[in-house]
């Protein structure tokens, strides 16, 4: 009754601060232990049973990369020719001896170094008294009389073998570690023995395998050849060649603690070796000792701060949500250019850094998005090059057979260069800027064919109302023609002829190319829906039969801004449009060309 009365009698501050203090920092102190206790005695319990586990699969990767190693063999059989050559006895001329090592030689480079991962160092073949050899680095030591020797133990034996390099005289550059595998090649055709192949096997693909598992710098991962104690690969030491005592490891499989040391030991390759795992504890439960330390320190700090800052936090957590709340609604309509500034470190900062982390990824993410668009649309125009190119180049061949017919040798020569010349300026798609002269020159290329075909149907003007205007500027390649393809097409399906004039004119600071034909126009649903897809955002395209001028203008808006792009309209007689593009020298190609591969690599 006393307590309750005095707690009646405390100011409304005081009230919250003892309710806060009973209700939140005593139960998370007791939650915070209690969760850590057992955090740790599960951590202990986890490691002890995940290091065999994770040993075990590093294992089973090791004996399938040994095992795919072994099965290697299985290429030359693929090869006749090869298997003549081991069945041909080594009593030959010396010019045939050289021709077949070369053959033999080049086959095991190019079927088995260039075509396996690198970490195949060599492959020797042993056959009646030859050696072939493929390496990926410089060896010496290799002997007939050595690989004779163990060629006959498995010619005995029918089953591979693997040596590691104390077994073996063969030292490749560098001194780099290998298991040698020896595999013998027997004769399908009548079971006779052929030889012996040799593979060397960088140990270097211990180390990948097990990367994974080197939670420590600390960690030491070792393969033992159990029978002799030799090492054939420590992470710790650049030796192979220490043995360790046979009981110096007290069991075969699992973990277990000794000397400060978790070890783990699990078989690996068929069960001839054992792949080691060793870390000290220190190293081991250095996390959970740094999380108790700093989880301490975080509660305590969380303790001081809390209870004199708690009147405070109320204000300044509801107005910077607030400010939040407003920006997120201006997000949900489409404007991600606004962050909000972060004052504090406090939650409501962290959460506000979180929020313009998250606006500043949207807009990378929109204009990679916009960039993959741009490629994927300089990818389409090409395609759609290639696609028109074949009926262009089809009708244009089929223009040069009635030239030729009709003996118009002149005209058929002007034909041809003329083609020549567009296909070198189509085939070069490395280049995105051209001057504005080679695009032009590219569109009366495209028209004067076109005439050759049409004759009479099609005529042309290419014309420059300023006359200090050079038509040296830069542009981007492709853009001109499409609008051409476009008014050829439209306008002859309804008219039996079509004159289209090319006008370039100059403000200060941009540059507008206008072609203008007298064909049909634009029918009016159909410019509505093309003004609106015109309209939309660079990179937002739809699949309309104007794929080419949806092209063309998202090109210019991705290369220039929205300032900048296309405008129809319907003339008097027929259609007009108009290409807005900034007013860029020659002379700026360079940086033209590096802006767009910084559009390439950002993309």
């Amino acid at each position: 009754m006393i307590f309750k009365k005095k707690f009646r009698n405390l100011s409304l501050m005081h009230k919250l601060l003892l309710s806060y203090t009973l209700l939140t920092i005593i139960p998370v102190a007791l939650l915070g232990f209690f969760i850590y206790t057992a955090y740790t005695k599960a951590a202990e319990e986890q490691i002890g049973t995940l290091v065999p586990q994770m040993l075990e699969q590093a294992s089973q990767q090791i004996d399938r990369n040994v095992q795919d190693v072994t099965n290697m063999p299985e290429r030359l059989y693929q090869s006749q020719q090869m298997i003549e050559i081991l069945r041909q006895d080594s009593f030959q001329s010396h010019a045939e001896a050289m021709q077949q090592q070369y053959v033999m030689e080049r086959y095991l480079s190019s079927s088995f170094l260039h075509s396996s991962s690198s970490d195949l160092l060599g492959v020797f073949v042993f056959s009646k008294n030859r050696v072939f050899a493929a390496t990926a680095k410089s060896y010496s030591g290799f002997s007939k009389s050595e690989a004779a020797v163990y060629g006959q133990s498995l010619e005995l034996e029918k089953g591979s073998m693997i040596l590691l390099p104390q077994d073996t005289n063969l030292v490749f550059e560098n001194n780099a570690d290998y298991l040698l595998i020896g595999v013998p090649l027997q004769d399908r055709d009548n079971q006779a023995y052929l030889g012996t192949m040799f593979l060397a096997l960088d140990v270097a693909f211990v180390d990948r395998i097990t990367g994974t598992i080197k939670e420590h710098n600390a960690a030491r991962i070792m393969l033992l050849e159990k029978d002799s104690g030799r090492i054939a690969y420590d992470s710790k030491s650049e030796k192979s060649d220490q043995i360790v005592p046979e009981d110096f490891y007290p069991i075969e499989n699992g973990s277990f603690l000794q000397d400060g040391k978790l070890i783990g030991i699990t078989p690996a390759i068929q069960q001839d070796y054992a792949l080691i795992y060793e870390i000290p504890t220190e190293k081991l439960f250095a996390k959970q000792q740094q999380t108790r330390t700093i989880s301490i320190v975080l509660f305590l700090l969380f303790i001081i701060f809390s209870v004199c800052l708690y009147t405070f936090v109320a204000y300044n957590v509801s107005q910077p949500i607030k400010r939040l709340i407003a920006n997120m609604r201006s997000v949900q309509g489409g404007k991600f250019q606004q962050t909000l500034p972060v004052t504090k470190q406090d939650e409501v900062g962290r959460l506000t850094e979180s929020y313009n982390h998250m606006i500043i990824e949207i807009r990378d993410l929109i204009q990679k998005n916009y960039m993959i668009r741009l490629k994927q649309q300089e990818a389409e125009l090409y395609a759609l090059q290639t696609q028109i190119n074949p009926h262009f180049i089809f009708n244009t061949l089929e223009t040069i057979n009635y030239a030729v017919e009709a003996g118009e040798q002149e005209e058929v020569i002007n034909i041809i260069t003329t083609l020549g010349r567009m296909l070198r300026y189509s085939l070069d798609n490395g280049v995105k800027f051209v001057s504005l002269t080679e695009e032009i020159r590219h569109v009366e290329d495209f028209l004067s064919i076109q005439q050759f075909r049409f004759l009479d149907r099609l005529t042309w003007k290419t014309d420059y109302p300023d006359p200090g205007i050079s038509t040296d500027v830069q542009v981007p390649k492709f853009i001109l023609q499409p609008i051409v393809e476009n008014s050829i097409k439209y306008g002859l399906e309804t008219k039996t002829s079509i004159h289209i004039d090319i006008k370039i004119h100059q403000t200060p600071d941009m540059l507008i190319l206008t072609i203008k034909d007298d064909g049909p126009g634009f029918d009016p649903t159909v410019k509505t829906e093309l003004e609106e897809e015109l309209s939309l955002e660079p990179g937002i395209t739809s699949k309309s039969a104007h794929y080419g001028l949806s092209n063309v203008s998202n090109r210019i808006k991705m290369l220039y801004g929205n300032n900048y792009g296309v405008s129809l309209e319907n003339n008097q007689k027929g259609a007009t449009v108009r290409l807005y593009l900034p007013f860029r020298h020659v002379s700026e190609r360079g940086s033209l060309d590096a802006e767009f591969a910084n559009h390439d690599r950002r993309g």
